[in-house]
């Protein structure tokens, strides 16, 4: 049972990135059975949900649901995640297709909004979530219709801690193929947030590894991939052997805590539970 009363209880919030699932079950990407590594996430991510007395009020999936933008792959995804679809929000990565998550996902997206984007409370903080998709690009945006929309929640929620999250980082993670490809209007968005001392954080995936910065007095958090990892500070792409992960995030009062936590091995995937 989700909290009921979330401006007061402390609250749990699960991260899941870079799922890049296929419609084709036995698909791979790099070397990598997608499929097989989100279940056995989801099932480990379901155990530490369990084992704790304060369970996830919302799981959040930063983009990249999907690696070939079909259809299929997103009904795939709904079936997977089972009951805690109406714990999830969403945003689109640059592999994602808007429609088809409109499709699948009619009760978490805004109808008729030409973005996907979040708002959520939650312990007395404010989730924004931001859509960075640019049709046909591998690196990411945000124009100024969304940059004004972002203005508005943080005026609105001016008394709110908050975090943003956005499939693509805007500052460098020092790995130069992945610098080129990060979100390319950054100081547009970082102008925003200088403006805005209620933001405590940004959170992004995109990278397939994890990295922390401080930026402005904002933490700047990227999460591992729930399939494929990349190797950090490389100049070209490079696969990390390092198991798949997912980030949690703890609020409590006016403080948050955050941490990665990764598979302890690579198990066979057992059937996801519905």
């Amino acid at each position: 049972m989700l909290n009921l009363d979330r401006h007061r209880m402390p609250s749990k919030i699960l991260q899941l990135t870079d799922l890049h699932l296929m419609a084709d079950r036995n698909a791979v990407l790099k070397g990598v059975n997608t499929r097989n590594t989100l279940i056995d996430v989801l099932r480990f991510a379901r155990e530490q949900d369990e084992s704790d007395e304060c369970e996830f009020d919302f799981i959040l999936l930063t983009g990249d649901l999907a690696h070939d933008e079909q259809l299929a792959t997103y009904e795939q995804l709904r079936e997977l995640l089972g009951d805690w679809v109406s714990r999830c929000r969403l945003i689109p990565g640059n592999h994602d297709d808007r429609a088809s998550i409109r499709k699948v996902f009619p009760e978490l997206v805004l109808a008729n909004a030409e973005f996907i984007t979040f708002s959520e409370e939650t312990a007395g903080w404010r989730l924004i979530g931001l859509d960075s998709h640019v049709d046909g690009e591998v690196y990411g945006r945000i124009d100024n219709t969304q940059l004004d929309w972002l203005a508005t929640e943080l005026s609105t929620h001016i008394a709110q801690p908050t975090i943003l999250f956005i499939h693509h980082p805007p500052v460098p993670v020092n790995s130069a193929w992945l610098d080129r490809i990060g979100l390319h209007n950054a100081k547009a968005l970082i102008e925003v947030v200088r403006s805005c001392s209620q933001i405590r954080a940004i959170c992004t995936g995109h990278v397939h590894q994890e990295f922390s910065e401080i930026l402005q007095g904002v933490q700047i958090l990227t999460t591992p991939s729930t399939g494929v990892q990349f190797l950090p500070h490389q100049d070209e792409l490079i696969c990390d052997s390092i198991p798949p992960g997912f980030r949690i995030f703890r609020l409590d009062g006016g403080v948050f805590e955050s941490h990665v936590v990764r598979l302890p091995d690579k198990p066979s995937a057992p059937v996801p539970r519905k």
